[in-house]
């Protein structure tokens, strides 16, 4: 019997890899590249930012909480998609605030809760879903796609 070479868990792997690369605007780096701007922006000085960015990302921790049963419920593509689609929606609703402190930082926990948290918990469940012999292989593979799309986004913006 031959086996084909082409397990449907390898494109899934890539699909993974390019959310979790997504996840970058919720995340330190990706929010780093835009302080500056932000700060001067909106008049907000550093120490005000910072406590923002700090509650943000604990409150933005709890989006994981429901993560793993949402993706038992709903499977792991359509969370994968509709958490790409709520992450692009806030990026644009937060290119677009300028209604002040609190506008910003529900966009900014939105970021954090949607990106690094969520999104990130799914793309490693979807990514780790398709394999069981070769998963470190699989993982390891994961891993080096991620590093090479945080590379060329954080490149990118960082030119811009």
């Amino acid at each position: 019997m031959h086996r084909n070479a082409w397990h449907p868990g390898w494109r899934n792997l890539g699909i993974a890899a390019l959310a979790m690369v997504a996840t970058l605007p919720g995340r330190t780096q990706g929010l780093g590249l835009v302080t500056e701007p932000l700060l001067a922006d909106l008049g907000l000085d550093r120490v005000a930012f910072a406590s923002l960015n700090f509650w943000a990302t604990l409150i933005g921790a709890l989006f994981c909480l429901p993560v793993g049963r949402l993706t038992d419920r709903l499977g792991a593509r359509r969370l994968l998609a509709a958490l790409a689609v709520a992450l692009g929606l806030t990026v644009v609703g937060m290119s677009r605030a300028s209604a002040g402190f609190w506008t910003f930082a529900v966009f900014v926990t939105l970021t954090r809760g949607l990106g690094q948290s969520a999104l990130s918990v799914v793309s490693l469940a979807h990514a780790g879903k398709w394999f069981a012999r070769r998963l470190p292989m699989a993982m390891g593979i994961y891993a080096l796609l991620v590093s090479i799309g945080f590379m060329r986004r954080f490149r990118r913006w960082a030119q811009q």
